[in-house]
């Protein structure tokens, strides 16, 4: 069963090789993960130029390379929206509150190690995020944790401004000092600046106060907009659920561990029964981005809405969900197979594909 991923994987990564055109790839599995969340039954997935050509259950074309991997679940490529793996320096520019024009993808050093470890946890598409002491902090960076060739990370585009309005972005040390110098000249810009045709504004807020100043901010201003570790939210949930000038379309949620406070933990829940759909962090590491899930679903999260929190939201939330975040015919073939349910802690990695790539195994310990 191996010498097909064996020559597959001669032909994309040994290094001084020509880049020779690899064969069509067809993985077997027992079920995959469906746009929705969802289990669905399994079949061969065909993957041909990087994307995925077909999924079904009928035998793939003639000449295909072929896996099976017996009890193998498939779930799309995780996709985690907050993260600072691989940045060289800071990611913000402190002498100034207001900096749109910040892209962390600038920072990027793409053969950083955290990438490689990253994709073999089965994390395939990150947020290189700004560091959140602005008001305005800068655009986050669309980064892919491998390259075509499976190796170092590939910076693929410039996603949506983070905006931070909760304490940490009012030092003191500069004006304006506080929200209520801040907020007219955030006003103002947004009122002067187009509301972009597609993406989601990233607002980190924490307490109630902060969160109804988002709403009232953005909603009003008429923007899409998410609300970045609203920890406190369970203290705002009913003006979430019943705002009139907008409400956040998504939330970043965790990381979780087994020690997070239940009040902590019950957030996501609230929020994705108030109609907010939620994305989970992990820092880049998809063990850590399993954990957060499986135990928001230990407190009632529904599963499938975990399942999706693993990649689809975090996809449209970095506006990527044409190309990544599900399993379907046309997208890039960003895929990780398991040996049982995502949401299953005792479930191994098995397999990491970047698009149609394989992501090169950790060495085992002897």
């Amino acid at each position: 069963m191996l010498e097909p991923l064996f020559f597959l994987a001669l032909a994309v990564l040994t290094p001084g090789v020509p880049s020779l055109q690899p064969p069509p790839l067809a993985l077997h599995v027992d079920a995959i993960i469906q746009p929705d969340g969802a289990i669905g039954p399994g079949g061969w997935i065909v993957l041909r130029n990087g994307r995925i050509e077909s999924i079904g259950p009928a035998e793939p074309p003639v000449g295909c390379a072929r896996l099976e991997f017996a009890g193998g679940v498939a779930a799309p490529g995780f996709v985690d929206v907050d993260t600072s793996l691989g940045a060289a320096g800071q990611l913000s520019e402190p002498a100034r509150p207001f900096t749109p024009e910040v892209a962390t993808g600038d920072a990027l050093e793409p053969d950083h190690s955290s990438f490689l470890a990253a994709a073999r946890s089965g994390v395939t598409t990150v947020g290189l995020m700004p560091g959140g002491r602005n008001i305005i902090d800068g655009r986050v960076a669309i980064v892919r944790t491998a390259d075509d060739d499976g190796r170092g990370a590939q910076l693929c585009g410039h996603g949506p401004l983070r905006y931070t309005l909760s304490a940490q972005a009012f030092d003191g040390s500069r004006v304006p000092t506080s929200r209520m110098g801040a907020l007219p000249q955030l006003r103002e810009m947004l009122a002067k600046s187009p509301a972009p045709s597609s993406g989601t504004s990233l607002v980190a807020a924490d307490t109630a106060d902060e969160i109804r100043i988002v709403i009232d901010t953005f909603g009003g201003a008429g923007r899409s907009f998410a609300l970045l570790h609203p920890t406190r939210a369970d203290d705002a949930i009913e003006l979430v659920r019943g705002s009139v000038s907008g409400r956040p379309t998504a939330a970043v949620i965790g990381p979780f561990d087994l020690d997070t406070g239940e009040r902590d933990v019950r957030v996501a829940k609230l929020l994705a029964d108030g109609g907010v759909a939620v994305a989970f962090s992990g820092g880049g590491d998809g063990g850590s981005l399993r954990l957060t899930a499986a135990v928001a679903t230990r407190s009632g999260f529904d599963a499938k809405a975990a399942r999706t929190g693993l990649s689809l939201a975090g996809a449209r939330l970095l506006g990527i969900e044409s190309e990544a975040g599900t399993i379907e015919a046309g997208k890039r073939a960003d895929l990780v197979v398991l040996d049982g349910d995502p949401l299953d802690l005792a479930a191994k990695v098995k397999l990491v594909l970047v698009g149609g790539a394989p992501v090169e195994a950790a060495k085992e310990s002897p």
